[in-house]
């Protein structure tokens, strides 16, 4: 006898964290049809009852890293949503128009296309607790391996970050390579980072959870190829190969920035530069979750996590202001002083001739 089941799934955090699920439940006999939704926080699964029962299906999900809510949980009034919205789509606003005042008083680094080192490896460590949920289940199963063996993880955990750096460096090349064959201009440049920009604000609202539907505006990835680089990691035995084909699941909103950003500065080892300090930056986090687990709290994670998501809306607003300036659509403070400047010394000019 079939039954359907519509669970509710926290920890998804883009399209490739459907991939993940899809692809756990279906090594489960009995599962007839299953679809995940990021959108929806929810998996429906049909499944034959005399086959396999509710709780291997929560099994299955949690084991990627995600977590079954049993209990239906109250939902806040829509005029607090809506209040909280407001009040982000204000906060991004100020951050774009006193970005680059702030920029001009304390000199800090330039933020465009051409994102400064340190950033775009900051960016990585935040995206780094996503990457938790996409391939934590991996580093756990290599890592368990090793114990079994009597060995450090050291050099699992090596040759796991060089894969992983090795893919995206790769594809960033790629995007970079075809923003080369491309005519670009400052004018697309700009366009580049305020797609950029755009991406990273969208998935911070979303590590926010302030408004559901944000969840809609993304690029999925085909999946077949999603599906490709997880059954890939599965088969794989050695960490460099789980690290490589991590880097084919192209659903994170951050890492679909940066291939942006590679296809904007139209240079293949750019791209690959701006991909390899992203990848880098995403593995602390990753190779360290175990211990941050016995440490932070389940309450004080989620703290962190939003705290995080608060962190990319304003990078991601900085660097959306950047690119209107770059397009000749933004408020650019610097240019304003200037003018006033200039009009300033005109002023005194006309006085000494007076």
């Amino acid at each position: 006898m079939s039954e359907i089941k519509t669970i509710s799934v926290t920890g998804m955090q883009c399209s490739g964290c459907e991939s993940i699920i899809e692809e756990a439940l279906t090594t489960l006999e009995g599962v007839e049809s299953f679809k995940a939704s990021y959108a929806n926080a929810n998996v429906e699964v049909c499944f034959d009852v005399n086959k396999v029962g509710l709780t291997q299906i929560y099994k299955a999900i949690e084991e990627c890293g995600y977590k079954v809510e049993l209990s239906v949980a109250v939902k806040k009034r829509s005029w607090l949503k809506i209040g909280l919205s407001l009040i982000a789509l204000a906060g991004i606003i100020a951050i774009m128009v006193f970005s680059r005042k702030l920029w001009h008083q304390f000199s800090l680094p330039e933020i465009d296309s051409q994102l400064s080192d340190g950033m775009i490896f900051i960016v990585g460590l935040i995206t780094g607790l996503h990457c938790i949920g996409m391939c934590g289940g991996f580093v756990i199963n290599y890592t368990a391996k090793d114990t079994e063996r009597g060995q450090s993880s050291y050099l699992s955990h090596f040759l796991y970050g060089i894969g992983k750096t090795l893919s995206y460096a790769m594809f960033g090349a790629f995007f970079g390579f075809v923003g080369s064959i491309v005519s670009i201009t400052p004018f697309i440049k700009g366009v580049s980072a305020i797609c950029a920009g755009l991406f990273l604000i969208v998935f911070g609202l979303n590590m926010l959870n302030i408004f559901a539907p944000l969840k809609r505006f993304r690029f999925k990835q085909p999946k077949a190829m999603a599906h490709f680089a997880i059954e890939k990691r599965r088969q794989s035995k050695s960490p460099f190969f789980i690290g490589f084909f991590s880097g084919f699941l192209l659903g994170c909103g951050p890492l679909q920035a940066m291939y942006v950003l590679a296809a904007g500065n139209a240079d293949p080892l750019q791209g690959a530069k701006i991909l390899a300090l992203f990848g880098l930056g995403t593995l602390p986090a990753l190779l360290s979750f175990g211990l941050l687990a016995q440490i932070l709290s389940e309450k004080m994670t989620r703290r962190f996590f939003h705290a995080s998501g608060i962190i990319l809306i304003f990078i991601g607003s900085m660097m959306l202001n950047k690119g209107l300036i770059r397009t000749e659509s933004g408020y650019d403070f610097k240019s304003v002083e200037q003018k006033v400047i200039l009009k300033l010394d005109a002023l005194n000019l006309e006085n000494s001739i007076d």
